[in-house]
Formats: C-alpha cells, sequence, structure tokens
C-alpha cells in the first residue's frame, strides 16, 4: 500500500538531509546578506534583522545546524561581495539568464509576475505603450534586475526613462504625477493599490512584463552538498506549512501556493 504522498516527500527530504556524510560542523559558517525590501528583510527598531524571508532563513539554520549571522546591506554592495568573495549567500536574488553562472542557487524564495502599472486617471487616455512608448514616463529601480525588461519598450535612459536608487521612489513618482507607469509585482501590488485608493485615485495594469523568481545565490566556493541540503530543507519548509505560517502575513495566497505546488512538484516522482 502507497503512504500518503506528504509524507513520503517529507521523508526524502528528511533522508537528503541526514544521509550525507558531511555535516554542518564540517563547514565554515555562511555570510548570509540582504537588502532593506520589506517585508521581506529589513532592520528591526534595534537594528536587527527582521522579515518573513528573515525569519524562514533563521528556521532553516536551525534546522541544518549552520550557523551564520545576516547582515542588511545596500543590493549593489551586496551583489558585489557575493560575486568576489567566499562563503557568501545572498538573497532575495532574482534569478536571470545573465546571472546563471554567478552563484549556486536554492528556491525559489518567491515566484511572481511583474507589471507595468499607472494611475487610472493620468495613463487611462493615452495611445497604447507598445506603440507609442514616448507619450509616457517610467520609473524604475536602478538596481531592479527588471531594468531591461522595462527599456525593451523602448524607454531610454534621459529621456522617457527615470532610474532612482532607493527601492519604493518610484511608486511615490506615480502617486505624485511625476512618472506615468512603473514596474509593480504581484508581491507589492496589496499596498500599492490601497495608496493608490488613498490618493483618490485607482492603480490599473498596463503592460505585463515578466514573471521572476527570487532564490538563495551562494557564491561558487559553496559545497554542492551544503547547496543542496538547503534546498530540501527549503522545500520541506513548503511542505510541512511552516513557509505559510510566516509568508500567509504579508504576501497574497497565490505567492504561497505556488511555491507549496513547486515543491509538491519536485518531489513527485515519490508518489
Amino acid at each position: 500500500m502507497k503512504k500518503p504522498f506528504k509524507t513520503l516527500c517529507l521523508l526524502s527530504i528528511l533522508c537528503i538531509l541526514s544521509s550525507s556524510n558531511v555535516s554542518a560542523k564540517d563547514y565554515y559558517p555562511l555570510r548570509l546578506l540582504t537588502e532593506h525590501s520589506p517585508p521581506s528583510a529589513f532592520l528591526d527598531k534595534n537594528g536587527e534583522p527582521a522579515g518573513v524571508t528573515v525569519e524562514l532563513i533563521h528556521i532553516l539554520q536551525q534546522r541544518l545546524d549552520e550557523p551564520g549571522k545576516i547582515k542588511v546591506l545596500p543590493w549593489a554592495r551586496a551583489m558585489k561581495i557575493a560575486r568576489t568573495e567566499s562563503g557568501i549567500a545572498l538573497f532575495e536574488t532574482v534569478r536571470t539568464e545573465e546571472r546563471e553562472n554567478w552563484f549556486k542557487w536554492v528556491g525559489p524564495l518567491q515566484s511572481y509576475h511583474v507589471s507595468l502599472y499607472g494611475l487610472k486617471q493620468q495613463v487611462a487616455d493615452k495611445p497604447d505603450i507598445n506603440t507609442s512608448p514616448d507619450d509616457y514616463i517610467a520609473c524604475s529601480y536602478r538596481n531592479s534586475a527588471i531594468v531591461n525588461e522595462v527599456k525593451k519598450f523602448g524607454f531610454k535612459v534621459g529621456h522617457n526613462l527615470i532610474l532612482t536608487s532607493k527601492m519604493g521612489d518610484c511608486q511615490q513618482m506615480v502617486l505624485l504625477g511625476r512618472a506615468d507607469v512603473t514596474p509593480v509585482s504581484e508581491l507589492m501590488l496589496t499596498e500599492f493599490i490601497a495608496a493608490a485608493e488613498q490618493a483618490g485615485d485607482q492603480l490599473i495594469p498596463v503592460a505585463f512584463l515578466t514573471e521572476r523568481q527570487r532564490y538563495l545565490a551562494f557564491s561558487k566556493d559553496v559545497d554542492d552538498k551544503r547547496v543542496t541540503r538547503w534546498q530540501s530543507a527549503l522545500e520541506q519548509s513548503y511542505l510541512d506549512g511552516t513557509m505559510r505560517k510566516l509568508y500567509q502575513t504579508a504576501y497574497p495566497e497565490l505567492i504561497i501556493r505556488r511555491l507549496e505546488r513547486f515543491a509538491k512538484d519536485s518531489h513527485n516522482k515519490f508518489d
């Protein structure tokens, strides 16, 4: 008789975590880096890293007996350290074709769609953005992996594309009427919709950009077996409800279900 699917999935993960001849104590502590990106990661009132993803990483560290402090840095600096120094784990890192060979990947931590959004009163009467991008002013976070997707619409820096150095500034520029559209992920959509309504307007989608996934990116020197243990522990957190308990306070249900579905599909060979 077959055992229930969920039980088999959990058992398979536990086997991976426990069967390796190399234990966590045989490794040097990792340096875990992230950026200020609420609700995933930020500094609390005591100056300590906090956020739903930070909490999830702490739980994985405990389960894997992996020491290592989390540090919140500006994204450009954190990325440079991750690419040039050893023993680094950087999150939440968007996985792109360009970055594929830079790191060893564990995840996804998030899976979401990104679209250009604008205020109805400002963009509803404008022509199609696909054929008339010059009629729009776009704004994007300078260090975001999504900038190139925005440029594909014909937006150019110095002409009709504004790049900001701080995450969240573009949404404020749209609300103030200084930009027409900005990329918004499903992760941040609810908050932006509420801000638009508070301003007496309505946020509307203007164009779909892409689907993105964020990962825990390990520097290339980190041992493959160690990376595999992290991947297995992460998937276990999706299957046993740990991730759901944390994420449901911050993210839409569809985001949580995508991750749970990923973990189940990853282990469907045990069904």
